[in-house]
C-alpha cells in the first residue's frame, strides 16, 4: 500500500489525472520522486497514441505537431512548463544568487519567460511535425519516463536551494542510495532507444548533456536545486531528446 499511495501522490502532484484522497503525512511521501517516471509513461503513451490517431485521422503535420506539444501540457497541467518560465526570468536577470531564488517565488511573469516559453512551444511543434510522417515506434513513449528518470534523480542528489516548497517537501534532505535506481532507469530507457536503432541514441546523449548543464548550473547561480528549477530541466530535457530523435531520423535518411 505504501508504493500504491506514492504513485497516487505522484500523479496528484505532477499531473491532472484524479487520483483518490491520500493521507500526505505517511510514509509515502518520501518514494513519491520515484514513482514520478510512471507520469511520464502515462505521459509518452497519450503521446504515441496521439500520433497513432493523427495518422488515422489524416492530419496534416503541423496539426499533428501542435496537438503532440499540447498533450504533455494537459496530463501535466503545466506545472513544468511554470517552473521553466521561472528559472527564465530569474537568469536573465543576472541578479545576486539570493534575488534569482526571490523572483523564483515571484509569481508574476516577466518577458523573458514569455520569449522563452513561446520559443519553446513554437520549436516543440516544429520537431513533432518532422515526426509525423516517420515510422512510428512505441519507444517514443519512454522519452517522458527518461526525463522524469534524470529529473528526480537530480532533485534526490542536489541540495535544496531553499530548503522549503513542494520539492523540498517530499526529498525531505535525503540521499538516499536508493536514487541511483532511477539514474539506471533513465539507462534502461536510454538502452530500449538504442536496441530500436543506433542512430536513436542521440536522444539520451542529448538529454544526458543537458543534464550535466543542469547540474552546474543549479550549483553555480542557485546553490542547488528548487522545484522550479527541476521543472526547467524536464522541460529542456524533453525538447533536447526530441531533437536528438530528429536527428537521429535524418540521419537514418542519408
Amino acid at each position: 500500500m505504501t508504493a500504491l499511495r506514492a504513485i497516487g501522490m505522484a500523479f496528484s502532484l505532477y499531473s491532472r489525472i484524479p487520483m483518490p484522497r491520500l493521507n500526505w503525512e505517511s510514509r509515502s511521501r518520501a518514494l513519491v520522486l520515484y514513482a514520478f517516471p510512471l507520469v511520464g509513461l502515462a505521459v509518452g503513451g497519450l503521446e504515441v497514441l496521439a500520433l497513432w490517431l493523427s495518422r488515422l485521422l489524416g492530419l496534416n503535420g503541423l496539426l499533428t505537431g501542435a496537438i503532440l506539444t499540447a498533450v504533455p501540457i494537459w496530463v501535466t497541467g503545466g506545472i513544468h512548463l511554470d517552473g521553466f518560465c521561472d528559472v527564465w526570468d530569474a537568469r536573465s536577470s543576472h541578479r545576486s544568487r539570493g534575488r534569482k531564488l526571490e523572483i523564483l517565488k515571484d509569481s508574476h511573469v516577466g518577458a523573458f519567460a514569455v520569449i522563452h516559453c513561446a520559443l519553446l512551444l513554437l520549436l516543440t511543434c516544429g520537431l513533432w511535425s518532422q515526426l509525423a510522417g516517420a515510422e512510428l515506434r512505441p519507444a517514443l513513449a519512454l522519452l517522458p519516463v527518461f526525463s522524469r528518470c534524470l529529473s528526480a534523480f537530480g532533485a534526490l542528489s542536489l541540495p535544496n536551494a531553499r530548503g522549503e516548497g513542494m520539492l523540498a517537501s517530499v526529498t525531505e534532505g535525503e540521499r538516499s542510495p536508493a536514487r541511483w535506481l532511477l539514474l539506471l532507469g533513465s539507462g534502461l530507457c536510454a538502452a530500449a532507444l538504442g536496441g530500436v536503432g543506433i542512430p536513436d541514441l542521440f536522444a539520451p546523449a542529448a538529454g544526458y548533456l543537458t543534464f550535466v548543464h543542469y547540474v552546474r548550473t543549479a550549483k553555480r547561480e542557485f546553490g542547488g536545486t528548487t522545484g522550479d528549477l527541476s521543472g526547467w530541466f524536464l522541460q529542456r530535457c524533453e525538447f533536447c531528446t526530441l531533437a536528438g530523435l530528429v536527428l537521429a531520423r535524418s540521419w537514418e535518411a542519408l
